[in-house]
């Protein structure tokens, strides 16, 4: 079982502190661990080339030259992933962004690629076999599990609302199944998370969750968080969408609507059986999503002569 750590803060700061608290418990369990530093890493900024040069010769076709590769083998090698960042304005660092968009995002999504190849071996024409001959690797859709911590220097929660979420955006793609994630607050200096002592031993139960949930089987992988149930029992979150006039909410993570319930001037939120199974955090959910984006390229091609000129503008 190998895990593998991205830790997205300073050298030695709080978020790495409890990296490496929760890769000990890992190692607890029998896990083989590994970190690597975000601020060690020289990862360039995605260019958007389309189509994907990696998508067709794999990580090393990239234009930018940089230690994406690496990361992206270390990734593959690993059964399991722990994330970790702190939160600066709102959300975590642009630097581990910048690792989401040109290591990570839909060039691994493994519900594409499944249907991509289902349509390559039916219909072998057009967009499919485009795609017939796209870089593949066995380990892109192996079991994965994985956790996140997300660190605060602000007493409340509402001063890191997108810390958590927006690390779900990094793994998803892949069908990373997180299965525990914790949110902490008061980390103002560096260093100073060590004070907290029901913290660090949160963070290595984290790890040990995280290394039992790599010996099971697929079916055996269940969210094991230890904080009160959130909104979305998907994410486990409560990053919700609400249009005005609406009777519903959308997770903003998962992207299922869940229908709102009042009762004694409480408000509650229920997911139906049928929306959660189509999260975006699911291969379901990916594969819908798929053939939506395959609807708007018809609809396109119906026009799509008339854009160079429109460009020109």
């Amino acid at each position: 079982m190998k895990l593998f750590a991205l830790a997205g803060g300073s050298r030695m700061g709080n978020t790495e502190i409890l990296i490496k608290e929760a890769l000990m418990g890992a190692n607890e369990k029998g896990a083989e661990v590994e970190m690597m530093r975000i601020i060690d890493l020289d990862i360039k900024h995605c260019k958007a080339c389309w189509p994907c040069p990696v998508m067709f010769k794999g990580p090393n076709g990239c234009i930018r030259k940089d230690d994406g590769p690496f990361v992206l083998e270390k990734l593959l090698e690993a059964d399991g992933l722990l994330i970790g960042a702190p939160v600066y304005t709102l959300t975590p660092p642009g630097s581990l962004m910048a690792v989401r968009d040109r290591v990570f995002g839909p060039r691994l999504d493994v519900s594409v690629r499944t249907e991509l190849k289902k349509m390559a071996d039916t219909q072998g024409t057009g967009m499919a076999a485009m795609f017939a001959n796209i870089w593949d690797d066995e380990r892109l859709y192996k079991k994965r599990v994985g956790g996140f911590i997300s660190l605060g220097g602000a007493p409340k929660s509402n001063w890191i609302p997108l810390g958590l979420p927006l690390l779900h955006t990094i793994t998803f793609p892949l069908q990373v199944e997180i299965v525990d994630q914790i949110e902490v607050l008061g980390t103002g200096e560096p260093g100073s998370v060590t004070l907290k002592d029901d913290v660090i031993a949160r963070a290595r139960r984290l790890g040990r969750h995280l290394a039992e949930a790599m010996a099971k089987p697929v079916s055996g992988v269940k969210w094991m968080g230890e904080e009160p149930a959130a909104t979305c029992p998907v994410c486990q979150r409560n990053l919700m969408v609400f249009e005005k006039g609406s009777a519903q909410v959308e997770c903003a993570i998962c992207g299922i609507k869940g229908d709102i319930k009042v009762k004694d001037n409480k408000i509650d939120i229920v997911f139906s059986e049928e929306e959660q199974k189509k999260s975006r955090l699911t291969r379901e959910g990916k594969r819908i999503h798929f053939y939506e984006i395959g609807d708007v390229m018809r609809e396109l091609a119906l026009d799509r002569d008339k854009i160079p000129a429109r460009v020109e503008k």
